[in-house]
């Protein structure tokens, strides 16, 4: 079998020895090569010609989708895993702008197992098939409906609501007057009532609908916030969620 060769580009040091401690069960003796940002692994890229490229979305000095744009436009028949923590609805168009057809590759979440990493591994090197995530096909699925729901940046604002900041704090943080942050919120809480996606819940022959909770769980399932981050800031409504959810369904 001829040795396989690999680059990991991944700015978290652990992550990086976790990715190729898998690679290593999956062929004998691979070739590894790391990079810990998007920049440098370009250059590797270009140099080394692996046969995948495992590689992180969100990384300093160049992130992923920049990195992968120009290792495609070098060579359109590169094959990426794109192993993220994120599911944001702006990677996934990005990518879906930017994949050649000749290109094989792949988007696996963090949070999934070490099976889950050797098995988008193997289907791309071997089998020569892409490999998407279920909750990313979810993701592209919503993109191409013509009855779009709010955008990630809706939500994000939502949810700076929902953690309790002020409207002056998110008109610093969005760089806005406290009166477009104000006029934003009424704006984007008409269009969440009125989504088919938030169907009121009944209970008890009562129709409760609770825009806090319901805002937790989506961001939750578009990856737009760590469960572990959301606890600290807001736990009773992740509590909530947990109780009534299944955030990865």
């Amino acid at each position: 079998m001829t040795r396989k060769r690999f680059l990991i580009i991944e700015d978290v040091p652990a992550l990086r020895e976790h990715a190729k401690s898998v690679l290593r069960t999956v062929y004998p003796d691979p070739e590894i090569h790391l990079a810990e940002n998007g920049a440098e692994g370009l250059k590797m890229a270009l140099s080394v010609t692996p046969d995948l490229i495992v590689m992180d979305i969100s990384m300093p000095e160049m992130n992923g989708i920049k990195a992968a744009e120009q290792i495609w436009e070098n060579d359109k028949s590169a094959s990426i895993l794109f192993w993220s923590q994120y599911h944001r609805e702006t990677y996934v168009r990005s990518l879906g702008k930017i994949v050649p057809d000749e290109a094989i590759h792949g988007y696996l979440l963090k949070s999934e197992s070490s099976e889950k990493l050797a098995e988008a591994v193997k289907k791309i090197v071997d089998d020569q098939d892409p490999y998407i995530d279920p909750v990313v096909q979810k993701v592209q699925t919503r993109l191409k409906s013509k009855d779009q729901t709010l955008t990630d940046s809706e939500y994000e604002t939502l949810l700076d609501v929902t953690v309790g900041l002020t409207d002056r704090a998110i008109a610093a943080r969005r760089h806005i007057s406290v009166r477009g942050v104000q006029n934003r919120l009424s704006m984007l809480l008409n269009k969440l009532v009125k989504e088919e996606e938030f169907h009121l819940k009944e209970s008890a022959g009562m129709e409760i609908f609770n825009p806090r909770t319901r805002i937790v769980f989506h961001a939750l399932q578009r990856g737009l916030v760590d469960p572990d981050e959301l606890g600290l800031l807001d736990e009773e409504a992740l509590d909530w969620v947990d109780e009534e959810y299944d955030v990865q369904s």
